[in-house]
């Protein structure tokens, strides 16, 4: 016999928990940026690594885009943990289709540890994303 728990999913604790994503991959993707400048020879034409800002913008675009499409499906289904889940596993490897046409197109200053580090980052703030949106925002009932 399988029990149910009912639970559901409350909207204010969906932006607490994007605000918090954000704050957590912000300073994720600032170590990683610093470890690998300090460790390879980054050119400066590679603007996304060229300094903190790209990388605190981007991740604020990427946060805040996930957590409007969840805040959203939460509205739209009942299921809305498991589609945010399938859906963001999707989006995360159509991310890394830019940053491998920048190796793969001779993009300015892209290097395979330059490229792989933006990879390392849309994952870090995919896990710390989906984690948070899918997981704090839930209540029982």
């Amino acid at each position: 016999m399988s029990t149910h728990v009912a639970e559901r999913i409350v909207i204010s604790r969906v932006w607490l928990a994007g605000l918090i994503a954000f704050v957590f991959s912000v300073v994720a993707n600032i170590l990683v940026r610093a470890v690998v400048v300090a460790v390879f020879p980054i050119s400066p034409l590679f603007q996304a690594l060229e300094s903190a800002q790209p990388v605190i913008f981007l991740t604020f675009v990427g946060v805040l885009g996930a957590t409007i499409v969840f805040a959203v499906l939460t509205r739209l289904t009942q299921h809305a943990v498991v589609v945010f889940r399938l859906l963001s596993a999707v989006l995360l490897l159509l991310s890394f289709v830019p940053n491998i046409l920048m190796l793969t197109t001779n993009g300015p200053g892209a290097t395979v540890p330059a490229v792989a580090s933006l990879m390392v980052m849309h994952v870090i703030t995919a896990v710390l994303t989906v984690g948070l949106l899918t997981t704090w925002p839930r209540v029982r009932l």
